[in-house]
């Protein structure tokens, strides 16, 4: 009997894939997509209980496919990657199961390609919540520590110069806004792809008389995804949901950045515990802050891997193997910024600040000198511009005599004034004596969002409520996916 006697090309070929492509290609993805194959039963059964209710299929056959994969929900079957994929696997198992005869309804109504997009989007949905788990804890940590530093000033930096005096609890609040961002971006990229896009076969849809609202219920979808082209060729999910995992790593990766240099011996602003250093093998005294730099070497990589997928989804607009391929450095992306949102929540909890070096450090350069333009300004009436010349002036003279904060006294300042302006200083020496203490300079910036404390306060009660309604949400939609499990195994098992 000739091969076309017993089915077409697909049939012919499974199994039957070249030893050399299995062990170079297919077996090593294969290791990497075990946990999948409980996605693809989860989309298959819910499937098929729609195909029995429409009446499609026999009753009895339904039963007996549904019996089977029930038997697998606990257990992944024993898998081979020389037949391809988690799909091809399913029916060849299945088939040795019930037979050939009732595993042959399974494929009615439906292609790989829309049976692969609701399950990527399942597990999608769960990764992209584990991360906001992981930010969640980490944003958590930056809150509490932001809360206990709220008055430690330090000074702010710009290109590594002293810019302006903030304090600890400011600037970790800084940090803490975007991932809380980032945390939304999770919730509202969920919402937009937790369509289901089962149904929409190869691309064309199909003529059975399916019922995809019905699928969409079982397997906790919000609703369809409408155009059945879309679903199983658009890629914007995928990119959306590896770039938001590539921001949050970016975030932590300055972060980290920020807590290398607060570690170096110039600066000294703080130290990790022990748990969290690398050491050297030749030179005893060092503390290095590997951990740190291995988060800012992943923010990195991960980011060039988001190039790559950017790559691959640019195929024409339909399904293709440059997007299977992809969809593993999807998951990459997210699971490596769940990992490094964990690393990193556990270095902020473990920092240890040095109150008074970072406080004392700020005698080291000039990052009051906007606070006295400022008062120059608002108590002495003068413009900006002509202010800031004074001050300037004042200030590079000291530079250039290698002098510090001492040495920037009302009697300088006074004969600039003359100089540029040919008027006297229009402050009195209390007056300037205030504009260079530090801790006036932070609590005299209160415009919202900036450093005083009841700034700080108010934006940390704030970013708590943010908080407290990201886990809120999240919690929602985990229940609405652990009820529609529930009621998939029900109707399987009826």
């Amino acid at each position: 009997m000739s091969d076309n006697a017993k089915g077409g090309f697909f049939e012919q070929i499974q199994g039957k894939i070249n030893p050399v492509v299995v062990q170079y290609y297919y077996g090593p993805r294969f290791a990497k997509s075990g946990d999948s194959f409980q996605y693809l039963l989860t989309v298959m059964e819910a499937h098929v209980v729609m195909l029995k209710e429409e009446k499609i299929i026999p009753e009895d056959v339904a039963s007996k496919l549904l019996h089977v994969m029930e038997g697998w929900n606990d257990n992944n079957p024993q898998l081979d990657p020389g037949l391809e994929d988690l799909y091809i696997n399913l029916e060849h198992l299945i088939t040795q199961e019930v037979g050939e005869d009732v595993c042959s309804y399974l494929p009615v109504a439906r292609s790989r390609n829309d049976v692969e997009a609701a399950m990527w989007r399942m597990e999608l949905r769960e990764r992209m919540f584990m991360l906001a788990d992981a930010l969640l804890a980490l944003i958590e940590a930056l809150q509490k520590r932001a809360e206990e530093t709220i008055d430690w000033i330090f000074p702010g930096y710009t290109y590594h110069q002293q810019a302006m005096p903030i304090t600890m609890g400011f600037h970790l609040l800084g940090i803490s806004a975007p991932l809380l961002r980032d945390l939304k971006r999770i919730l509202e990229c969920v919402e937009r792809f937790n369509k289901n896009p089962l149904g929409a076969a190869a691309l064309a849809g199909t003529e059975y008389p399916i019922n995809r609202v019905r699928t969409a219920e079982l397997l906790g979808f919000d609703g369809v995804w409408e155009h059945t082209a879309d679903a199983v060729s658009s890629a914007d999910y995928m990119l959306e949901s590896s770039n938001i995992a590539v921001m949050s790593l970016n975030t932590m990766a300055r972060l980290a950045e920020d807590i290398i240099f607060w570690c170096t011996n110039e600066a000294g602003f703080a130290d990790l515990s022990n748990d969290l250093i690398d050491s050297s093998s030749i030179m005893p005294q060092k503390r290095n802050p590997v951990i740190c730099a291995t988060v800012r070497s992943q923010a990195r990589l991960m980011a060039c891997r988001y190039a790559g997928i950017c790559d691959a989804c640019s195929v024409q607009f339909q399904a293709s193997r440059d997007m299977t391929a992809a969809w593993e450095d999807v998951l990459e992306c997210i699971r490596t910024a769940e990992g490094m949102a964990r690393i990193s929540a556990e270095y902020v909890k473990s920092l240890t600040f040095n109150k008074e070096r970072m406080e004392n450090i700020l005698n080291n350069g000039f990052s009051n000198a906007t606070e006295i333009a400022d008062s120059l300004v608002l108590q002495g009436g003068l413009s900006f511009r002509q202010a800031h010349k004074v001050v300037g002036a004042a200030v590079s003279r000291l530079f250039e005599q290698k002098l510090g904060q001492e040495a920037l006294t009302w009697e300088l300042l006074d004969e600039y004034c003359r100089s540029i302006n040919g008027v006297p200083l229009p402050i009195t020496p209390e007056q300037v004596r205030q504009a260079k203490d530090f801790r006036v300079c932070v609590e005299r910036r209160n415009c919202q969002g900036s450093t005083s404390r009841d700034q700080v306060q108010r934006m940390l009660e704030q970013q708590y409520a943010e908080r407290d309604a990201a886990v809120e949400a999240v919690a929602k939609h985990r229940k609405k996916w652990k009820d529609a499990s529930a009621k998939l195994h029900s109707a399987a098992n009826i």
